[in-house]
């Protein structure tokens, strides 16, 4: 295709002598217009959109610098050439600045003009040959990242298959493989899917996509949810790893998967009147574990053959009422935990007496459980206390004392004047104890103390809430004594420390568990609150 040139002198005879001496076609373009001023250049430039601008530099109207701009900003890819005098030598220097090509000093000669012309006329083709390279680069780059993306699922589904299997990994390659497949979690559990009758199923050509059709029920369901869930297959059985993000408490998980489950029964019965048996593995640390995972999670849906379809089956599920209690006391356990958030502390103790006697009939005479269930309200009425202050050791008890407390009581008689005293308590020091924060303070120290572990800054939290971060910065201060960083630097700080206390954790974990991407930066921040190092606090926790 011939490139379009436009020549612009306010010299008729320059112009035509440009126009009609030149060898165009063998440069292989064409002359589509041209003018003798420079507002009539510009519009014939906007009109036309030539690929090669020859232009005097000094005309009436606007004069070439500014057509050369015009050009560079309009039409990147185009090329202008200056035609000047020896005196207008400066003029020259500053059109190439502003993105000329070339320039000819008069009196013009054809040959000179012809080869600048065909400089110019090359370098358009090769950028254009680049442009095209790149545009076509762009879209292959575009066509394998879509079917990568479109391959995840069934490649993330093949890895933990094999992981179930048994194929051997180390911790290493296990965290390599995760970030290729984009896998992010701090803990996961195992359930597995039994379609009843599954006998006869198992050889209809069809369960294939029976099988499928229940995968997409299930993902469906939880596509929205903040659970990464993965099918997975090992013998003809439905597997679902899922991946909790964060690292959840036993029972916020526990809580978590019964719903997960219960709703999938539902939505599985709803899609062909298809009755299962959902069996809920335990929560674990690293995919490592998975082939342990399925063991369990087997164990139990062996263990439904005596149960009608559309049971729940968990590890320490024991019988028919007490699978069916778990949901009763769960749902008590958690409108225990909205009234401490929401109600008086006579209010909570009100209804503390109604919760003794759920716990009396649900524990079916077992002292242990009583006494699990008594730690579990206590825990939650610590974990509320330390939400809203930050302060770990404000109540005056470890929880280690509180516990030893609680397996110490006699009676539910004791209990009941136990836990009065503990939840009075703290209810006092939150709501009128030394530290009489307003009720956003209270809110955002709540936030923070809940997603200290994620890149949480002053900005994305003063966003959630809807006010400025100035604003934020300056009640924070006013109220706390400190900013918002320390006050993130001690949730994280208090967290590192529960977790150097357990033996299970290395130090090197626990700083990416509580926030800290560096390890050197959580050294710093833990010595510089704490005085001492986080591995010679761990070493101090184990010798005493």
């Amino acid at each position: 295709m011939k490139k379009k040139v436009i020549v612009i002198d306010d010299k008729p005879i320059i112009v035509r002598s440009i126009v009609q001496t030149m060898d165009w076609e063998r440069l292989g373009c064409e002359v589509v217009g041209h003018a003798e001023d420079g507002f009539e250049g510009e519009r014939l430039i906007l009109d036309m959109r030539p690929d090669i601008l020859i232009t005097d530099i000094r005309m009436p109207g606007h004069d070439g610098l500014y057509l050369t701009e015009v050009m560079h900003t309009n039409l990147p890819l185009s090329k202008t050439i200056l035609i000047t005098g020896y005196q207008e030598f400066e003029y020259a220097q500053r059109a190439i600045r502003l993105g000329a090509f070339d320039f000819i000093v008069k009196p013009l000669r054809n040959d000179e003009l012809y080869k600048v012309v065909e400089a110019a006329a090359r370098e358009i083709d090769a950028m254009r040959s680049e442009k095209l390279a790149v545009e076509r680069l762009s879209r292959e780059y575009n066509v394998l990242e879509q079917r990568h993306n479109s391959s995840l699922p069934a490649l993330r589904s093949k890895w933990m298959t094999d992981l179930i299997g048994g194929k051997a990994m180390e911790e290493d390659g296990i965290q390599s493989v995760q970030k290729e497949l984009g896998i992010h979690y701090s803990r996961f559990s195992l359930i597995a899917v039994n379609p009843l009758p599954l006998g006869s199923q198992e050889r209809d050509p069809a369960f294939t996509a029976y099988r499928e059709r229940i995968v997409e029920t299930v993902l469906s369901a939880t596509e929205k949810d903040e659970l990464q869930i993965i099918p997975a297959y090992r013998n003809d059985e439905l597997l679902f790893v899922c991946l909790f993000p964060r690292i959840p408490t036993t029972r916020e998980a526990r809580m978590k998967l019964q719903s997960l489950a219960s709703d999938w029964l539902e939505r599985i019965r709803r899609w062909n009147g298809v009755r299962c048996h959902i069996a809920v593995g335990i929560l674990r640390k690293s995919l490592m574990e998975l082939n342990q995972a399925y063991g369990e999670v087997k164990g139990l849906i062996n263990s439904g053959f005596f149960l009608e379809a559309d049971h729940i089956l968990l590890q320490d599920a024991s019988s028919e009422f007490r699978e069916a209690g778990k949901f009763s006391i769960m749902q008590d356990l958690e409108q225990f935990n909205r009234m401490l958030e929401q109600s008086t502390g006579e209010e909570v103790v009100g209804y503390l007496e109604r919760f003794l006697e759920q716990i009396r009939v649900y524990s079916e005479g077992n002292i242990l459980v009583v006494k699990g269930l008594l730690s579990e309200l206590c825990i939650a009425t610590a974990r509320y206390y330390f939400r809203l202050t930050g302060d770990e050791f404000g109540l005056g008890k470890s929880i280690d004392q509180v516990l030893d407390d609680v397996f110490r009581l006699n009676s539910l008689k004791e209990a009941s004047d136990y836990l009065a005293e503990w939840i009075g308590v703290v209810k006092r020091k939150v709501e009128g104890g030394e530290k009489e924060y307003s009720l956003m303070v209270r809110k955002v120290i709540d936030y923070i103390n809940t997603h200290f572990s994620e890149p949480i800054n002053l900005t994305s939290v003063a966003e959630h809430f809807g006010i400025s971060h100035s604003y934020l910065s300056r009640l924070l201060r006013t109220e706390t004594g400190i900013n918002f960083v320390d006050l993130v630097s001690k949730a994280r700080i208090e967290a590192a420390k529960r977790l150097l206390r357990d033996p299970r954790y290395k130090v090197n974990e626990v700083g990416e568990m509580v926030g800290y991407k560096e390890y050197a930066y959580f050294y710093q921040v833990f010595k510089r609150i704490e005085g001492r190092s986080p591995k010679e606090y761990k070493n101090g926790v184990k010798e005493n």
